[in-house]
């Protein structure tokens, strides 16, 4: 597997390489029957992929239904630009990780055409763009790509990533590559992300090392097809300000004074929002979930869309990681466009928090970055569309996706526990295993469908 092969599409890990009971049973969701012993109604909070998810396995299944989500869009982090070239360009979630999956199964029946990921990596080093093979012989990249390959064995105490690194002496001169490949791929900066976080990924993940882009169709429209008679069902507009949950009854309130009533609740918002206290619950939740949560690492995140009205950069370019605030740029349209004129900088972490403070600013930079990387004016003078798609600065997000953090340890499995058979909570966030993927949300609604219908 390539080192790029990861967390734009979702998430990196080698892992096992078997077909389980469990993602058995997950691909064959919507066929399953269940026991008549859920009869009443209920109430999921967000619309995205594990909220549209859950309320799809759950209609299917003939409950009540409905959906609450805060902004004036479903989605959540998947989200494209429909009209910017002549392919779909994705500003979250961009494709499929691993065959075995219950998204792969999704997209595989919807007869959407798979683009297998390919191409060379180039890295920007001493002012030079370099492919990996030209770099073999530099001790220093040498050392960058052992340091990336050794999550799975490593056995010390928990601390940094930037901190493993400092300890093996790397050298300043490829800080920015480490970062990209290790830090952004993982939707942070090394200087925030857990060794022993990474390692329990890496013996956690069973979805399978092959990455796939959907051509000709955006991710959404997928989900669009799968869950067409849910999405009547969804109230947009409607943050949740409240869950009171001490009767038999759960009673939910939004900011523009509505109230819901329900016997269950499923809560899929992304933990930045948990970890805000923004939802008030009554009684309030266990000390012990609320800390979990504290520890579920989630921060900035950025994807400057770029159009050129030439490509400049060469046709077997899959990255190419630079020493600037833009970790990554990738050309968004291989082998789904005509044109393939559409790069897309990529960026996590503190980084990406800079150029959310440079706001619309972030584009001169990121425009200013390639031209340093190319040694020329190509993307300046070339320049002719962009589109910023800050996931900080959106009020109901609030970050990418979640990361491990130091003493991160089973946080996941905790945050994701039932209360009182009434309240549960469903997202990338609350897997342990596959985090910070789409199918790791899809699996988390239906392991929460599953507990609710089996009661």
């Amino acid at each position: 597997m390539k080192r790029k092969d990861f967390i734009r599409y979702s998430l990196w890990g080698a892992g096992g390489m078997f077909l389980s009971p469990a993602f058995a049973q997950l691909i064959n969701a919507s066929k399953k029957i269940y026991p008549d012993t859920f009869k009443g109604k209920v109430i999921i909070i967000g619309a995205g992929a594990a909220g549209l998810y859950a309320a799809y396995l759950l209609n299917e299944q003939g409950v009540d239904v409905a959906i609450l989500e805060a902004s004036d869009m479903y989605g959540g982090r998947i989200r494209s630009l429909k009209d910017f070239s002549d392919f779909p360009v994705e500003l979250g979630a961009e494709g499929v990780h691993g065959k075995r999956s219950a998204f792969y199964e999704l997209v595989k029946n919807s007869k959407v055409p798979f683009v297998t990921n390919k191409g060379e990596d180039y890295y920007s080093l001493d002012g030079f763009l370099n492919t990996e093979s030209q770099l073999e012989e530099d001790e220093d990249f040498k050392q960058v790509l052992a340091l990336t390959e050794t999550y799975a064995d490593y056995s010390g105490p928990d601390m940094t990533a930037e901190q493993f690194a400092m300890q093996h002496g790397l050298s300043p001169r490829v800080a920015h590559i480490y970062n990209a490949l290790v830090g952004n791929k993982h939707g942070t900066s090394v200087g925030r992300l857990s060794m022993a976080g990474l390692k329990d990924l890496e013996k956690r993940w069973i979805a399978g090392s092959d990455n796939f882009l959907l051509n000709g169709r955006s991710i959404l429209s997928v989900f669009e097809e799968k869950c067409s008679s849910i999405l009547p069902k969804i109230k947009l507009s409607t943050p949740v300000t409240g869950i009171d949950h001490t009767g038999t009854t759960i009673t939910v309130t939004d900011k523009n004074g509505g109230t819901y009533t329900a016997d269950k609740i499923i809560i899929t918002v992304p933990i930045t929002i948990l970890k805000s206290n923004d939802i008030k619950f009554t009684p309030a939740l266990p000390v012990d979930k609320t800390a979990a949560f504290s520890k579920i690492g989630m921060g900035a995140g950025m994807k400057i869309i770029l159009k050129f009205s030439k490509k400049f950069w060469k046709d077997d370019t899959a990255s190419i990681y630079g020493p600037g605030y833009v970790s990554e740029f990738y050309p968004s349209g291989s082998g789904r466009s005509t044109y393939n004129n559409v790069l897309t900088a990529f960026t996590n972490g503190e980084n990406a928090e800079h150029l959310s403070f440079e706001d619309k600013e972030a584009v001169k930079i990121a425009v200013k970055e390639i031209d340093k990387i190319f040694g020329s004016t190509a993307a300046s003078r070339t320049l002719i569309d962009s589109y910023i798609m800050d996931w900080f600065k959106q009020p109901y997000i609030r970050g990418a996706y979640s990361y491990p953090t130091l003493g991160s340890l089973n946080a996941r499995s905790t945050a994701a526990l039932p209360v009182d058979n009434k309240l549960y909570f469903a997202g990338e966030a609350m897997h342990e295993g596959h985090f910070a993927t789409v199918h790791g949300a899809m699996e988390t609604a239906q392991t929460t469908v599953d507990a609710i219908l089996k009661g």
